[in-house]
């Protein structure tokens, strides 16, 4: 099922499945809407138009499409931009940038993927531990130098980019 086609009884509404299987309410916010205010909601939220306050999506999703504009902070469990956000994004588990898209502001993830054409403008912080090889470390724990750029480094060399060592110190 696609997350626009009637569901099996006709309804109109869509709904995606969560984990355990339950239908999870999708609501959208279309292009040309504009909201003021604080939303509070779980589920999924897709914004194609303007949203002018926080998005808080316990637990959920936050879509913001290509052309969609969210001028506050953003809190959920999966945050995926393909148009705007100008305020914070706090995701409990992956914030995906899509080409084209920008981030005026801060992130905090465990866990971020970015296409070519994306952009952020702010800090990234990431949170919690990731896994390399086999095993679970912290990117402290593979710093190979003190400071800003011995993290850069264990980062880097954690995902596997060849050359970064070299990168960095070539400056």
């Amino acid at each position: 099922m696609t997350v626009f086609s009637p569901g099996k009884n006709g309804s109109r509404f869509a709904f995606l499945p969560d984990t355990t299987g339950q239908a999870v309410p999708l609501s959208i916010l279309a292009h040309g809407v504009r909201l003021t205010g604080t939303l509070e909601t779980s589920g999924v939220v897709r914004v194609e138009g303007e949203v002018n306050g926080d998005l808080r999506v316990k637990g959920g999703q936050v879509l913001v499409a290509a052309g969609g504009v969210v001028e506050g902070d953003v809190e959920a469990a999966l945050a995926v931009i393909a148009g705007e956000v100008r305020g914070h994004i706090v995701a409990e588990e992956l914030v995906e940038l899509k080409t084209g898209s920008t981030v005026y502001g801060d992130i905090t993830t465990p866990r971020i993927s970015v296409e070519d054409g994306g952009a952020v403008n702010g800090t990234l912080r990431m949170t919690g531990q990731r896994q390399q090889g086999n095993g679970w470390t912290s990117p402290s724990k593979n710093a190979k130098g003190a400071g800003a750029n011995g993290d850069a480094v264990a980062m880097q060399e954690g995902l596997g980019l060849p050359g970064a060592r070299e990168a960095l110190h070539a400056s």
